[in-house]
């Protein structure tokens, strides 16, 4: 292994760390404060639910900011100032008396998430690795569904132990304080130092990579499709994800068990990132990603039988699976048909629509059990998203084509 290689594999263990402290405690931890903010405040579980999308929303419209910073100055001061801000967010959740003070809190915490986990992370890995980049995308991201699997119950017991959902808050803080940001001070690196561009600016080392302008993608069919399996994608999860616990507690299980389940999904998510990274060096993420979303259908029907434990578990496992491997797929995805030149504001503005799913995901499903009691009709709407992310990824094409397609767009117009 050269020293390059190794040094690689290291930023990966790193951003697996950070994302398992800060996206895992940041964003899959809703779930375990939905009940106990209803008891105490009396909210309805659509209101409770707007605090996550709030997450998403200031995430996915902050995202093109955090794109066109991540092309331009080093990673790790982006990823350190969005540390910082999710752990100040969490504390100031902890003291919170009012709906309002949760508001400002939670759209602390996704302008905090856009800078330190997904995007920054896809940049440097798609950076780094070439022909194992499905690999290390996956050992990467899967530190945000296994924080999800630790972190869930690291908030469950502390809620428990302190008696009282501001402890549960508090905890999840703290790390970010004391192992976060020093491990990207200390670890975390853009691009390798031999990459194109060595010793010029990282915007004019962007420049040097293959790849379409974010004005040229625009004008690009691959990056439409990816912005709809970006939002049909983000619907799906962000909306289940939050109330899988509630529906959970809702058919009669207990809350500890609950939280239980969502943990054995979070170490489902954790697999089926690494699975489907590694199918993607091999039949391409195209196709990985279309048997994602075909897999996450089956699992939305699945879902309807989960008070029987026969089939609870294989929703468990089949959800898990593909709950989070679209995090590792779609980055993959754009890097091929998009290039690399300004991954980071393409990204940045293809996540404003995953942003836009995220946002109303949570509060479509809210409201559908608000007005008729119960989630079938939602499930039966996010069985039919995920096959509809299936047809927009088959749409999507390779880089080559993009561009040929590109010229003639150009050489049409110019004869015209």
């Amino acid at each position: 292994m050269t020293k390059r290689e190794r040094q690689g594999w290291i930023i990966v263990a790193s951003l697996f760390v950070t994302l398992l402290l800060v996206f895992g405690s940041g964003y899959n931890t809703a779930g375990v404060f939905v009940t106990p903010l209803i008891k105490d405040f009396g909210w309805k579980r659509a209101k409770v639910s707007f605090l996550q999308s709030f997450v998403a929303a200031s995430a996915g419209f902050s995202g093109p900011l955090i794109g066109w910073l991540l092309d331009r100055v080093e990673a790790r001061i982006v990823m350190v100032s969005g540390a910082t801000l999710a752990g100040l967010a969490w504390i100031i959740a902890s003291r919170a008396n009012s709906y309002e003070t949760l508001v400002i809190a939670y759209l602390m915490m996704g302008l905090g998430l856009a800078a330190a986990t997904l995007l920054p992370a896809a940049l440097i890995v798609a950076n780094w690795f070439g022909a194992r980049r499905g690999l290390a995308m996956g050992m990467t991201f899967a530190g945000s569904s296994f924080g999800g699997a630790v972190m869930t119950v690291v908030a469950s017991h502390a809620i428990t132990w302190g008696g009282s959902w501001r402890t549960g808050y508090l905890f999840l803080a703290i790390p970010m304080f004391v192992i976060v940001i020093p491990i990207v001070l200390l670890v975390i690196r853009t691009r390798p130092d031999d990459a194109p561009g060595e010793k010029v600016s990282v915007s004019q080392a962007a420049a040097a990579l293959p790849g379409f302008e974010l004005s040229e993608a625009l004008h690009t069919r691959s990056f439409w499709m990816l912005c709809s399996a970006q939002f049909l994608y983000a619907t799906l999860a962000a909306g289940v994800g939050l109330h899988f616990i509630p529906y959970m507690i809702g058919i009669g299980y207990k809350a500890a068990f609950a939280a239980g389940m969502m943990s054995i999904v979070f170490l489902f998510t954790t697999a089926g990132k690494l699975i489907m990274g590694f199918a993607s060096d091999r039949v391409s993420p195209r196709v990985a990603l279309i048997v994602n979303f075909i897999g996450a259908a089956i699992g939305m029907v699945l879902i309807f039988g989960a008070r029987n434990p026969l089939l609870l578990y294989p929703f468990v496992a089949m959800f898990g699976l593909t709950l989070g491997a679209p995090l590792v797929l779609i980055p993959l995805l754009t890097a091929e048909c998009l290039g690399l030149k300004r991954f980071g504001a393409i990204a940045g503005v293809a996540g404003v629509f995953n942003t836009i799913g995220a946002f109303i995901g949570p509060v479509m499903l809210g409201k559908i059990f608000d007005a008729t009691g119960s989630y079938s009709g939602a499930f039966q709407i996010c069985c039919v998203l995920s096959i509809l992310g299936a047809a927009a990824t088959y749409a999507c094409l390779p880089y080559e084509t993009e561009q040929e397609r590109s010229r003639a767009r150009i050489t049409a117009t110019a004869a015209a």
